[in-house]
């Protein structure tokens, strides 16, 4: 007898190809039957008819690391159907340390610095004999801003000392099963990375076949430089390339997606190894002194909020002046939550804040960075909405850039960008609504394509044999809900969720069942 039989749905397998009328049966977490018609007996069994049985969708840009240890429901991302999250996103993981940078690593991680590990394996087994278990899968990369802070730190180039300790640290974790390595290069203390050092640790993760995440540079006015230098890692390296949250923002920018995209195909058809992912929103969200000019990061968020008692400070407020200079350019950066430091500030935006606290705008963000130490997180509206429709046009996958927090309001702060909670069914209505792709395609981006960048080869397809993460939803009605107002709303036309072969979403509720596991790039 079968765990779990599906019926009568529309099944798309994720290759891309033309879906077809058939049953899919499911046994010890795995598919184990695809036909037109399965008559065996079943446990439970799911009427898919109307239905669209789809791969479950992989995230492959999460910033959910430790979510699970708050929060095992990881509803802001089962409820778009996501099954298995990238995480350890933009340079960033809470492992590997040094013991001997311990409290560094603490600064460094700034939230949630208990749960930091000396390795990956540490994390996981410490999980494991906790039995803290998640809704969903994580798989994990190695943030390149661990690797630094542990040995070149946030204010000095890398020696050729440092060069060696990253890269052994760095293969330590390839070896344990991480798919490969992310860059927050417009981040403390990855900004402070020359092409040697990133070409160092490139050689590390092609050795393993994995693939480098990159949070570039810059991502308006300087991204073909910044583009180029992700480029180089590849020529140098032959490490596979994938650009995170592609965008190209600033306002001189705004039309020119095609040109962008043009630069990368013609990359690829030269040989580059490079993909990208992005979002389908026209804002993004960072911290506050994601603003500031890069100059001013070199030696970290503390340090650089700390430049504004020092004769740089000048310096810092023409920057900002400069770039808000009128009503809508405060009402295009937005508070999400100052973590108790300024409350006055949470869920408003700027030119808001500046009117009532009767200060200029640039001092209004100054005023934020200190009390909050610059630890004070925003959604900016950067980027042209008609670029972004183009760029979903193109042969991108889709990552939310966000975390599975609960969808409660009450056990959130602030509101978070909504993307964290409808990237996926906003893609799929908008592939509908503006006909940037057929549904096949679009599922395809989503799954199998994702799979492949990752490394990720035991799912992302419906295949006998291949691990049962499915979603199951209305192909006609999926649609995000989430707005930046209220974004604690998960995807309408939502049916069933499978992960591991365990039903975590039945009929549009939430099981009880936590069927998600860690993943490791050495058990593909």
């Amino acid at each position: 007898m079968f765990d779990i039989l599906i019926k009568n749905g529309l099944v798309y397998d994720g290759t891309g190809k033309a879906p077809i009328n058939a049953d899919i049966a499911v046994k010890d977490g795995k598919i184990a039957k695809i036909a037109p018609e399965i008559k065996d007996e079943a446990a439970k069994i799911i009427d898919a008819k109307g239905l669209c049985v789809s791969p479950g969708f992989i995230d492959i840009h999460s910033h959910s690391d430790d979510n699970f240890i708050q929060d095992d429901a990881c509803q802001a991302k089962l409820f778009q159907g996501v099954t298995t999250e990238l995480a350890g996103q933009c340079g960033f993981t809470i492992f590997p340390y040094l013991e001997e940078k311990k409290d560094i690593m603490k600064a460094y991680v700034l939230n949630g610095p208990e749960n930091i590990a000396h390795t990956m394996d540490e994390f996981i087994e410490r999980a494991h004999k906790n039995d803290q278990k998640m809704a969903i899968n994580l798989a994990y990369l190695i943030g390149h801003g661990a690797l630094r802070a542990n040995t070149a730190g946030f204010s000095d180039p890398a020696t050729d000392a440092d060069n060696a300790k990253m890269a052994e640290m760095l293969d330590h974790e390839m070896k344990s099963g991480a798919f490969g390595m992310s860059l927050g290069l417009g981040y403390a203390p990855g900004v402070m990375a020359d092409q040697e050092e990133l070409n160092n640790l490139g050689a590390v993760v092609a050795k393993y076949d994995g693939v480098i995440m990159s949070h570039m540079r810059n991502q308006a006015d300087q991204i073909y430089d910044s583009l180029e230098e992700m480029f180089e890692i590849n020529r140098k390296t032959g490490c596979r390339i994938n650009i995170s949250h592609l965008k190209f923002g600033g306002k001189k920018n705004f039309g020119h997606a095609n040109e962008l995209w043009q630069y990368i195909v013609d990359a690829q058809n030269k040989g580059i190894k490079v993909t990208a992912d992005m979002y389908p929103y026209e804002a993004s969200s960072s911290g506050i002194t994601n603003i500031w000019p890069k100059w001013a990061l070199k030696g970290g968020i503390p340090a650089a909020v700390g430049l504004l008692e020092t004769e740089k400070s000048e310096d810092i407020m023409n920057f900002l002046r400069d770039q808000l200079q009128s009503e809508k350019d405060g009402h295009g950066i937005f508070i999400v939550a100052t973590r108790g430091k300024a409350p006055y500030a949470d869920g408003k935006d700027i030119y808001e804040i500046s009117q009532e606290l009767g200060i200029p705008m640039a001092e209004t963000v100054a005023k934020i960075a200190a009390e909050t130490q610059g630890n004070c997180q925003c959604v900016f509206f950067s980027m042209d909405i008609n670029d972004v429709h183009y760029l979903l046009k193109q042969d991108v996958s889709i990552g939310s850039d966000g975390s599975a927090y609960p969808l409660d309001p009450n056990k959130n702060e602030g509101r978070h960008h909504p993307r964290n909670y409808g990237t996926f069914p906003c893609f799929l209505r908008l592939a509908r609504e503006l006909n940037l792709c057929d549904l096949q395609t679009a599922i395809y981006r989503i799954t199998k394509k994702t799979a492949d960048i990752i490394g990720i080869t035991d799912r992302g397809v419906l295949m006998e044999g291949k691990a049962a993460d499915i979603t199951i939803f209305d192909g006609e009605t999926i649609a995000d809900q989430a707005t930046y107002k209220n974004p604690f709303m998960g995807a309408k036309g939502l049916h069933h969720v499978i992960v591991n072969g365990v039903l975590a979403i039945e009929n549009g509720e939430q099981t009880e069942a936590r069927p998600g596991k860690f993943l490791r790039k050495t058990e593909m």
